[in-house]
């Protein structure tokens, strides 16, 4: 088959954050069977990563897109562009999310390139370019090709528990209005396409509710050839891992639970404990707790973007993902999981991936009681092996991705219901 790839982020090497790095997955066993096409957002300083992606054995369709880092006129012209995002989207009622990452330059440009291509199925990632899917919708003559709308998490979701968590009625009103634009989003989108796939069961049922239809549940997954599990912390005092971009607010908002509220509590009763932070973005963190000597003088030793996150992964006693935000399937637990590697984490963070009370990982409420959870697992070790060898196995039987794209063949034949 052809396949066309819409993605939002170029999925390079270094793209650093748990959607882009599915993507590229995606990508590379996609091409496995099928001759793949990604047509991938390039934002300034991006277009040397190009030939990264085409290693994959995709072609690539750089399509242009200015961001923050934009200067000169360039500038002007994405405050332009973002002013008429929000005209747009108080006349459409979608978030103004969505809309700044449509243009009719980019539509047009799209619309060629299926043209040209004839791909037998188009896959759109993430729900904020649901908009090009509307477009191909109106232009598709006959049935192909077949639109898939991969929503990566439905952004409701993390509005409606930022709202829960408001500290002022002013921040619940503009989250839970901004949740509302989404739903509206959503379920239009829905409309748009032949698939939508959720990557839970739990956005699935949502969506349903909401009155979304032709809806699937086809997880994000790991390479497990890429990853084996060689989980092997050293002795002494226990070593906690959280990884994951300081760029996403359900990240900081889990990072500074762990670290304000948790962490205290963990080295009051292990003293010589230490956490290790993973992930880029993280200055203004830091910043904010006294700068990196203070955390370090707490245990904490933050390390930014790391290229090659086995090292970290291999000698942490247990990794601790306390989240409270965000949706869909959280990309840091599975990778976790893959490498063998104890895991414990709250409700949200396992969404997706197995319940809690389960052999694969521990489930612990967001408040102090998480401390007491990684305590009992950094000193069971019968415990956390048990666990370790559980995730693999569930990730060998759920999220591997030959699995996943064999489905995904399905769905673009039009042979899943």
């Amino acid at each position: 088959m052809r396949i066309l790839v819409l993605t939002p982020y170029l999925p390079h090497r270094r793209v650093g954050h748990g959607g882009g790095i599915a993507v590229r997955d995606l990508l590379s066993w996609l091409a496995r069977k099928h001759e793949v096409t990604a047509a991938c957002l390039v934002r300034p300083g991006e277009f040397e990563l190009v030939d990264d992606v085409r290693a994959l054995g995709v072609s690539v369709e750089p399509l242009p897109f200015s961001d923050r880092r934009a200067q000169g006129g360039a500038r002007a012209g994405l405050l332009l562009h973002r002013a008429e995002a929000v005209g747009r989207a108080a006349r459409s009622g979608f978030p103004v999310y969505a809309e700044k990452y449509w243009s009719a330059g980019l539509s047009a440009r799209l619309t060629a390139l299926v043209e040209r291509l004839q791909p037998d199925a188009v896959q759109i990632e993430y729900l904020q370019m649901a908009l090009y899917c509307r477009d191909l919708r109106r232009q598709r003559a006959g049935d192909l090709p077949r639109l898939v709308l991969n929503t990566h998490e439905l952004g409701s979701v993390p509005r409606e528990r930022r709202a829960r968590l408001a500290a002022t009625p002013w921040a619940r009103a503009l989250a839970r209005a901004e949740a509302a634009r989404w739903r509206r989003l959503q379920v239009a989108a829905c409309g748009w396409a032949d698939r939508t796939l959720c990557v839970t069961p739990e956005d699935r049922d949502l969506l349903a509710a909401m009155g979304g239809t032709r809806l699937s549940t086809v997880p994000l997954g790991m390479d497990l050839e890429a990853i084996q599990p060689d989980w092997a912390p050293p002795g002494g005092a226990p070593r906690f891992l959280f990884v994951g971009s300081f760029g996403h607010a359900p990240n900081r908002s889990g990072a500074r639970l762990l670290v304000d509220v948790v962490w205290p509590l963990v080295r009051k009763a292990q003293p010589d404990a230490q956490l290790e932070l993973v992930g880029r973005g993280w200055d203004a963190f830091v910043s904010e707790r006294g700068g990196a000597a203070a955390c370090a003088d707490r245990g904490v030793a933050v390390l930014g973007y790391v290229d090659d996150l086995g090292p970290v992964f291999r000698r942490c006693h247990a990794f601790a993902a306390p989240l409270t935000e965000g949706g869909g399937i959280k990309i840091k637990v599975l990778e976790a999981l893959a490498r063998g590697v104890p895991v414990v984490t709250t409700e949200v963070g396992a969404e997706g991936i197995a319940p809690a009370g389960g052999e694969a990982l521990l489930v612990a409420p967001a408040d102090p009681r998480f401390a007491q959870a990684m305590l009992e697992l950094a000193g069971d070790t019968v415990r956390s092996h048990r666990l370790a060898r559980g995730g693999r196995r569930l990730m060998e039987d759920h999220f591997g991705w030959e699995s996943i794209t064999g489905r995904l063949t399905r769905i673009y034949a039009g042979d899943e219901a």
